[in-house]
């Protein structure tokens, strides 16, 4: 194995002076950054583990020998990258992994820049858009055209739409596939018909993110000596959130990352909600040997004693935090009182915690549905039950968001919004500054229609909102930020009406919140306030808090599949019922999703359930393990 790097004891030495106000007396942690093989980090939530692989990638920079090959640093989100790279700016040498020759950034926009966008322009390919909901429409209205491909959707038309506009590239062949659930017909007119829409629209440039996966999996098996080349220039690869990696991103890495690079993953496969796809790769996180850093700084022992009864993989967390304000906690809410529940909560953790801390960590009531089903279901199913005002639909120009927020959300790589955040970017810079045709744009398919006159203009901003995409965009500053919207204007200049200059940028574009998803007040949030103290609480998914740390989190029930997910929880809970070795995958998914939901608090953690399923043998458990149960249905 190559092995071109590793660090000493002497480098672990300097830690202190690089981190004073961190602690790495750990023994998991001192193994982790001293480790130079090839391995895998199972972390619990909370351990610290985006700090120690700073650390790590600091004490690296330090005395890294190369001019010409670099450290490859992968996460799966933008936010992820930006707070490895804010750790690396804080000390010595770090800021040196930023630029040539080391690459920071996600799966995604790695397999872009160094595979498929190469291999698109040998093809002959202009990349025009890499999109999902745009794709998807124009793909299913070009389908549909067919008189006998549209014949063929319409005798089964909510499940063969969802099937067309899934349709993908898969494998180094470019076969067609569609959801994992589904199969596309083996053959037959409509299959044939599918193939040249979809080979049409990849001619023209119009492709979605999973395509990128498959003409990378084509590059490597047609291009002698690829792989090669890229494990040469980068000799060291770490990659973050490994527990999030589905099977395709993993197949393409593991073509690229042989056995001549060094591939150090951390994740936490309990926190696996995303890409719950089979897996099926012999590269799936964590391997058999892994090594496990299980010291939480996030949660004291109450919160971790909870987490560790949800936890299917690994040894016990050891929660090493703040103590709780309050012992975990059952709501009981009847069919009146659930839409109290959020501002009860709320209004009782006002009295528990002081009124500094609520400025440095949000509070947030999360649940694991947000869209409604089945109506004839008992309330406690979705979000709307307890917060009916929920806007799952909330537009980014509803949320008015600045243009550098709406940049953020383009480079955030898992955001469902991130095309339409790019062109609502551009949509206001041309709004405030561009020639007056294009000030009378009110959406981007207006833009677009006016721009159309002209094909350059046309294609700069089509060429810009994708760019944006791929990005990354640096915006982890002011001057960063600034920055990277005068790079912007300077590829717009020909459609605005005045030469504009970084000075001129209005400095309410920059602003920021440092909450990337978090929409204005008033907008799924809560406002409560008593004589000392005032916060809102947000009502988010589960989903959308991965990662994020919580003053209080209160966790609302849900259902699925006529199943609340917090009752079938309660064998855990009461510890009746051990989930390692768990198989039902339904049952996982719960799991999962409240191990998630439970570990995002440092000082309080709730759980609300209707009083109706919660028996009386569960609540004479909880309460002999130290829970304490309130009774809200009244």
């Amino acid at each position: 194995m190559n092995r071109p790097f590793s660090l000493t004891a002497d480098d672990l030495s300097k830690i202190n002076l690089l981190f004073p106000n961190l602690n790495f007396c750990r023994r998991e942690q001192i193994d982790a950054i001293l480790q130079s093989d090839t391995a895998d980090f199972q972390a619990a939530p909370g351990s610290g583990k985006t700090t120690l692989l700073g650390a790590k990638l600091s004490l690296m920079s330090a005395r890294w020998p190369y001019a010409h090959r670099g450290i490859c640093i992968l996460t799966h989100t933008n936010v992820a990258r930006e707070e490895i790279e804010s750790c690396l700016k804080s000390v010595p040498y770090g800021a040196a992994l930023l630029a040539y020759p080391h690459f920071i950034g996600t799966i995604q926009s790695f397999v872009n820049k160094f595979l498929a966008l190469p291999w698109l322009r040998e093809l002959g390919i202009d990349v025009r858009e890499i999109d999902e909901d745009g794709f998807e429409a124009q793909f299913l209205r070009r389908v549909c055209a067919n008189w006998s491909a549209n014949t063929w959707v319409s005798h089964s038309q909510q499940k063969r739409t969802r099937m067309v506009k899934g349709v993908r590239y898969q494998g180094p062949d470019l076969a067609l596939a569609t959801h994992d659930d589904e199969t596309l017909p083996a053959s037959g007119a409509t299959i044939e018909h599918l193939r040249r829409v979809k080979d049409a629209m990849a001619s023209e440039g119009r492709l979605r993110h999973a395509d990128m996966f498959a003409y990378a999996e084509q590059a490597a098996s047609k291009v002698p000596g690829l792989a090669d080349a890229v494990e040469f220039r980068f000799p060291n690869v770490f990659i973050d959130e490994m527990q999030d990696t589905s099977d395709v991103q993993l197949g393409v890495l593991s073509l690229v990352f042989r056995n001549g690079a060094v591939v150090q993953r951390f994740g936490d496969v309990n926190q696996a909600i995303l890409n719950r796809g089979k897996r099926t790769s012999p590269n799936r996180f964590p391997s058999a040997n892994c090594a496990e850093v299980h010291t939480s700084l996030r949660f004291g022992s109450a919160i971790a004693n909870v987490v560790n009864l949800l936890k299917p993989v690994g040894g016990e967390i050891d929660g090493q935090g703040p103590d709780a304000a309050a012992p975990p906690t059952l709501i009981l809410y009847s069919d009146k009182t659930v839409k109290d529940v959020i501002s009860r909560f709320g209004l009782w953790a006002a009295t528990l915690l002081p009124a500094h801390e609520f400025g440095q960590y949000p509070v947030k009531a999360i649940c694991a549905i947000k869209t409604e089903g089945n109506s004839k279901q008992n309330v406690g199913r979705h979000i709307s039950d307890y917060f009916p005002n929920f806007d799952d639909a909330v537009t980014l120009r509803k949320a008015n968001r600045t243009v550098r927020q709406l940049l953020r959300v383009a480079s955030i790589a898992t955001g469902a919004n991130r095309v339409e955040a790019a062109r609502t970017a551009l949509l206001q810079v041309l709004q405030a500054y561009g020639v007056p045709r294009y000030k009378d744009a009110r959406t981007w398919r207006q833009l677009v229609q006016l721009a159309s006159a002209n094909e350059k203009h046309a294609s700069t901003i089509k060429h810009l909102a994708l760019e944006i995409v791929i990005g990354p965009v640096e915006l982890s500053t002011d001057i960063a930020a600034r920055s990277a919207i005068a790079t912007i204007l300077v590829k717009l200049s020909d459609m605005l009406e005045a030469e504009i200059n970084a000075t001129d940028i209005p400095d309410e574009w920059l602003i920021d919140t440092g909450a990337q998803n978090t929409l204005p007040n008033g907008v799924n949030s809560l406002l409560v306030e008593n004589e000392l103290v005032r916060f809102s609480i947000q009502v988010a998914t589960i989903a959308s808090v991965k990662g994020e740390t919580h003053l209080a989190t209160l966790v609302l029930e849900s259902c699925r599949n006529r199943i609340y997910d917090l009752k079938s929880m309660l064998p855990y809970l009461c510890g009746s019922k051990g989930p390692a070795g768990e198989t039902d995958e339904e049952k996982l998914r719960s799991l999962m999703n409240v191990f998630v939901a439970a570990s995002r608090p440092r000082r309080l953690l709730a759980f609300a359930m209707h009083d109706s399923r919660a028996d009386m043998g569960s609540r004479t458990s909880l309460t002999a393990a130290g829970w304490d149960i309130k009774d809200w249905t009244s």
